[in-house]
C-alpha cells in the first residue's frame, strides 16, 4: 500500500510501495475517529458517489462515509481506533474501477441546487435593477411553474401544481413580482428538498447491493486470465483476491480469506472461508485470496436475484400509499374551496394568494413513501428483504404468525442429547458413542453426522470393526469383537432382529416426553444403549416469541410432520397456543385456510420446497435464508440472515412505519389547518405561508426518515414473563 501524507496531517502513515493498479492517497487530516483522504479516482466523470459510500461504508466499525468529487477526497467516522484506520486505508488502496459505479450522461437524476441559486441572485439584485429589467426576469422566472400548473390543469384537472401557480401568479398581477419570486422560491426549496428526502429513501434500498464487476479473473491453464464478467461461466475457477468482490456463487476451492457478507445478510463481521465453504456473490474479500468454482453466474446468483427482487419492491406501493394519494388529492379542492371563501369574505387577493400557498396534499402524500422506503432500505441493512410496500402494510396487520418447525424454529441439525447405557456389561456411555461413531461415520444420514460430531467433542475414540452392511430406512449391522452390533430404529432391533427393549419403557417415554428420538443399539442379540437426539431450538426463539406477543400477535401456531409428543414439548418450551403434529405437506395450506376462513391474518414461516403452498397461501410469507428457492420465491419477505428473530425485526418496522405515516397524516392536518386559519385571516404573508407549509412538510418528511426501520437490538432480551 503506498500513502502519502500531506504536511498538515495529524498523524503519518507509513509510506510502503504500492502494488501495480493500486489507488494512490493521502492523508488530508486526521483526528481520532475521523479520517479525511484524498484520492484521484474519486475524480472520475460520471462516477456515482452515492453507491461508492455505501460499499465503503461497508468496511466494519466505519460509522459514515462523505465523498466529495469535486475535491476528490473521502471523509470516514469510524470507531475501533487504529486497527480501523488501517483497514480503511487497506480497503482504499485496493479501490478498482470494478467496485465503482458510473451513470450515464442522461441517467442522473439528481435534483438540481441551480434553479434556487438563480432565484436567489434574481431576489438580491431586484432592488438594484431598472424597474422593466426586474419585472422580465420575474416572469420568466414564475414562468415555468405557471406553464406547469396550466399543462396540469388541462391534463389532470386540480391538482397542487395548479395551486402553486395561482399563488404565484396573484402576486404578479399585482405588481409584486419581489413577492412572487420570494414564493417561487420558498416553493422551488421545498420542493429540492422533497425531492431530495425521497430519493434518498429509495436510493438506501438500491445502494444496498454490490454491483457486478465489469470483469473477473478466471483460471485458464494455470494462470489467471481477466475476461469480461460477461464471459464467466458455470465451472470456470475465478480467483479473487483482496479489496475485490465476489462475482460468482460458488464452492472454495483454493486459498482462504476474510470475507465480508454485510451487503447480502446484513452480517458486518468478516467471515473466514476456506476450501469446501460455499460463498456468494457481492460477498467483499477484506483479506487473502480466494479461487472458487463457479455454480451460479450473472442473473443466476443470489445477489442478481435479489437485486431484482428490490427493484420489483420499490414498484409496488401498497394500498396505504394509494389511499394517501387519493386523501391527498381531494384536500386540493378544499383548499380552493377555502380560497374562494377567503376571498368573498375578504376581497383580499393577497390573503388568496396566502390560502393557496397551503395545502395538505404534499405531507400527507409524502410521508407514507418515505416511510415505506426508508423501512424497506433499513431491514435489508439488517438482512430482512421486503418485497414491496403492501407487505409491509400486511404484515402490520397480523394477528396469527404460524411456523413451520423444522429449519426456523429449530437450527434444522440433529444433535445429540443424551448417551444412555444400558447396563450391558463392558459397554459404558463413552464406548457406546465411540461404537456407533465408528459405524456411522460410513453414513450420510444427518442422523450420523450428529453422532460422529458429538464423538469427535468428546473425544472418544475409535472402535475396530468388521463390514458394514446398510439396511436402508432401518439401521446397519457388523461384527465387533466376535459379537453382531445392531444400530436403527425400534422396529428394526425389535420387529426385524428380535431384540426386546419393552423392560426400558421409561426411559424411552422420557426421551419421547422431551421431545426427542431415540437410536437403538444391540450388542450380540442384547439392549446395550440408546441415544438420544433432537433438533435444538434455535437459540433466539423464546425471544422471538416474547417479541412478536408484545407487538399484539394474538395466536402463535406451530406446524410439524414430527410426532405429537415431540412437538408439543416444543410447543410448550415456546409457549405456542397450538400445536399441529404428525402432518402432511398438503395440511399445511389447508391449515391456514382454515385460521382465515375464521378471520385471522396469517403469517407463515417456511423453508422447504413443500412450504411453498403454505407461503402463497398465507396473507404474508416468511422465507429462511437456507430454505429452497421455491419458498423464497413465493414468500413476501426473505430472511438473508439465518435467525428467526428477524421475524420480530420486521413486524416491529412495520408496526413503526405504518405509525409514522398515522402520526404524519394526523400532524399535517392540524399544522396545515392551523395555517389556513391563519393566512385567511391575514396574519400570515404569501412568503411566509410558503415558508411555514414548505418547512412542516419537510419536517414530517425528516421524521419519517429518521424514524423508520428496524428497532435498534436489545441489550436486555424480552422473555414471556415480562409481558
Amino acid at each position: 500500500m503506498r500513502v502519502e501524507t500531506l504536511p498538515n496531517a495529524v498523524s503519518p502513515v507509513v509510506s510502503a510501495a504500492a502494488p501495480s493498479g493500486k489507488a494512490r492517497l493521502k492523508i488530508v487530516h486526521e483526528t481520532k475517529g475521523r479520517l479525511r483522504v484524498k484520492m484521484p479516482i474519486l475524480g472520475l466523470p460520471g462516477l456515482d458517489t452515492e453507491h461508492l459510500a455505501r460499499v465503503l461504508r461497508g468496511t466494519p466499525e466505519v460509522r459514515t462515509v462523505r465523498i466529495n468529487p469535486g475535491a476528490m477526497s473521502v471523509v470516514f467516522e469510524f470507531t475501533g481506533g487504529r486497527a480501523t484506520r488501517y483497514r480503511i486505508l487497506d480497503r482504499l488502496s485496493c479501490l478498482t474501477r470494478d467496485q465503482m459505479r458510473f451513470r450515464a450522461p442522461d441517467e442522473d437524476t439528481r435534483p438540481s441546487a441551480v434553479p434556487l441559486f438563480k432565484r436567489a441572485a434574481l431576489l438580491a439584485a431586484l432592488p438594484v435593477l431598472p424597474p422593466t429589467v426586474g419585472r422580465v426576469l420575474a416572469i420568466a422566472t414564475i414562468a415555468p411553474r405557471v406553464l406547469r400548473g396550466a399543462r396540469s390543469l388541462v391534463s389532470e384537472g386540480i391538482t397542487v401544481e395548479v395551486l402553486d401557480a395561482l399563488a404565484v401568479s396573484l402576486g404578479a398581477l399585482q405588481g409584486r413580482f419581489g413577492t412572487a419570486v420570494t414564493t417561487d422560491f420558498m416553493m422551488e426549496t421545498g420542493e429540492y428538498l422533497e425531492e431530495s428526502t425521497i430519493r434518498h429513501s429509495g436510493a438506501l434500498l438500491q445502494d444496498l447491493l454490490m454491483p457486478n464487476p465489469e470483469h473477473a479473473w478466471i483460471e485458464r491453464d494455470g494462470h489467471a486470465v481477466e475476461v469480461p464478467f460477461s464471459e464467466v461461466r458455470k465451472g470456470d475457477r475465478v480467483v479473487v483476491q483482496t479489496g475485490e468482490l465476489v462475482p460468482v456463487d460458488g464452492v472454495v476451492c483454493g486459498g482462504a480469506a476474510q470475507i465480508n457478507q454485510a451487503s447480502i445478510t446484513g452480517e458486518s463481521l468478516p467471515e473466514t472461508k476456506t476450501v469446501g465453504d460455499m460463498i456468494i456473490a457481492g460477498s467483499l474479500v477484506e483479506s487473502g485470496s480466494l479461487k472458487i468454482i463457479a455454480e451460479q453466474v450473472g442473473s443466476d446468483t443470489t445477489t442478481a436475484q435479489i437485486a431484482a427482487m428490490i427493484r420489483e419492491s420499490l414498484e409496488k406501493r401498497s394500498t396505504t400509499e394509494k389511499r394517501a394519494e387519493r386523501h391527498a388529492n381531494r384536500q386540493v379542492y378544499m383548499t380552493l374551496g377555502l380560497g374562494a371563501a377567503t376571498l368573498l369574505w375578504t376581497r383580499d387577493v393577497r390573503r388568496l394568494s396566502s390560502v393557496f400557498l397551503v395545502d395538505y396534499a404534499c405531507p400527507i402524500k409524502l410521508s407514507a413513501p418515505v416511510a415505506i422506503r426508508a423501512t424497506m432500505s433499513e431491514a435489508v441493512a439488517r438482512g430482512i428483504l421486503i418485497k414491496g410496500g403492501p407487505s409491509i402494510e400486511k404484515l402490520a396487520e397480523v394477528d396469527t404468525f404460524v411456523f413451520d418447525k423444522t429449519g426456523t424454529l429449530t437450527r434444522g441439525e440433529l444433535a445429540v442429547t443424551d448417551v444412555i447405557s444400558l447396563k450391558l456389561r463392558g459397554w459404558s456411555k463413552a464406548r457406546l458413542l465411540a461404537l456407533a461413531a465408528s459405524l456411522e461415520e460410513h453414513s450420510q444420514h444427518p442422523l450420523a453426522h450428529a453422532i460422529v460430531a458429538e464423538a469427535k467433542a468428546r473425544d472418544t475414540g475409535h472402535c475396530d470393526h468388521g463390514d458394514v452392511i446398510f439396511d436402508v430406512g432401518h439401521g446397519l449391522r457388523a461384527e465387533v469383537s466376535g459379537k453382531e452390533v445392531l444400530i436403527g430404529s425400534r422396529h428394526f432391533l425389535e420387529n426385524r432382529e428380535g431384540v426386546d427393549f419393552t423392560p426400558h419403557e421409561a426411559v424411552l417415554d422420557r426421551l419421547t416426553d422431551e421431545g426427542k428420538m431415540a437410536l437403538f443399539i444391540a450388542v450380540g442379540g442384547k439392549p446395550a444403549g440408546l441415544i438420544g437426539l433432537r433438533d435444538e431450538l434455535r437459540d433466539d426463539a423464546n425471544e422471538t416469541a416474547a417479541r412478536l406477543r408484545a407487538s399484539g400477535v394474538k395466536r402463535l401456531v406451530m406446524l410439524t410432520g414430527d410426532r405429537r409428543a415431540r412437538a408439543e414439548g416444543f410447543g410448550e418450551t415456546l409457549g405456542f397456543d397450538t400445536v399441529h403434529a404428525d402432518l402432511r405437506p398438503e395440511d399445511k395450506a389447508r391449515i391456514l385456510a382454515e385460521l382465515q376462513e375464521r378471520g385471522h391474518k396469517v403469517a407463515f414461516v417456511g423453508d422447504g420446497i413443500n412450504d411453498a403452498p403454505a407461503l402463497a397461501q398465507a396473507h404474508v410469507g416468511f422465507s429462511m435464508s437456507q430454505g429452497a428457492d421455491i419458498a423464497q420465491a413465493t414468500s413476501d419477505i426473505t430472511l438473508m440472515d439465518d435467525r428467526i428473530s428477524a421475524v420480530a425485526d420486521a413486524r416491529e418496522a412495520s408496526d413503526r412505519a405504518m405509525q409514522i405515516i398515522r402520526t404524519n397524516t394526523n400532524l399535517a392536518l392540524g399544522i396545515n389547518t392551523g395555517l389556513f386559519i391563519a393566512a385567511s385571516a391575514g396574519t400570515l404573508s404569501p412568503v411566509a405561508a410558503a415558508v411555514a407549509h414548505n418547512g412542516s412538510t419537510f419536517g414530517l418528511l425528516l421524521y419519517a426518515l429518521s424514524r423508520a426501520g428496524v428497532p435498534a437490538k436489545r441489550t436486555k432480551p424480552v422473555t414471556l414473563s415480562e409481558m
